[in-house]
């Protein structure tokens, strides 16, 4: 019996990641390293900004700890920026989704890579804050994705066991994750889940309309 449903949130609550790809480009550009988005989303997409910047700052020969925990902290700067113009847009259905999870009693959490004060303002900003019971970003967990921590600290801080959750993710790191902790997963479509097995998912949705509610029960 599924008890719980857990949100990735960079394209699965909120279609962000090319702003995201906008935002690390203004930083490396400069350093002269060129990603396309091909690599983008195959590579980077959720797998968080310190690993992003120590892998590509690391290609321009900069290994140095302070400094890439320097350009973490100016594009986290930079993004939330952007966030607060409302340069990042939900999701469609998802309030909807959030609304019926709730009127079923169903405990939800938001676990993600990224940094948690920018998810929140975010929630905010696209009125989505109060639907959720547990947030969580970068540093609240010890190992990031593709490592299940994530998951599985969200499973008992909400007090439910893996196996009565469902993780809906956007990238093969978070898919792994899910997998790995022991929970259904549901995948919203993107360019970073051309690689995954969709014979090991519950089903690939488009938007939260298409979220297969049977899944839930009742």
């Amino acid at each position: 019996m599924i008890k719980a449903v857990l949100f990735d949130f960079d394209g699965v609550i909120v279609n962000s990641e090319p702003v995201h790809f906008r935002t690390f480009m203004e930083f490396i550009g400069p350093l002269g390293i060129e990603v396309d988005e091909k690599r983008w989303y195959s590579e980077f997409a959720g797998t968080g900004s310190k690993n992003i910047f120590t892998v590509l700052l690391g290609e321009a020969g900069i290994t140095d700890e302070k400094t890439i925990d320097g350009y973490v902290e100016k594009r986290r700067i930079a993004y939330g920026e952007l966030i607060k113009k409302g340069e990042v847009k939900k999701k469609g259905g998802i309030k909807e989704f959030l609304e019926t999870l709730k009127e079923r009693n169903m405990k939800t959490a938001v676990v993600s890579g990224g940094h948690r004060e920018n998810i929140g303002i975010a929630l905010s900003v696209i009125g989505l804050r109060g639907y959720f019971d547990i947030i969580m970003g970068s540093g609240d967990y010890e190992k990031r994705k593709p490592y299940p921590d994530a998951f599985l600290t969200a499973a008992e801080k909400l007090g439910v066991k893996p196996e009565e959750c469902v993780a809906i993710e956007d990238s093969f790191s978070g898919f792994k994750a899910a997998k790995g902790a022991g929970m259904k997963v549901i995948i919203m479509e993107s360019p970073a889940v051309e690689s995954i097995d969709k014979t090991k998912v519950e089903a690939i949705i488009k938007d939260f309309g298409e979220f297969p509610m049977e899944l839930l029960g009742g």
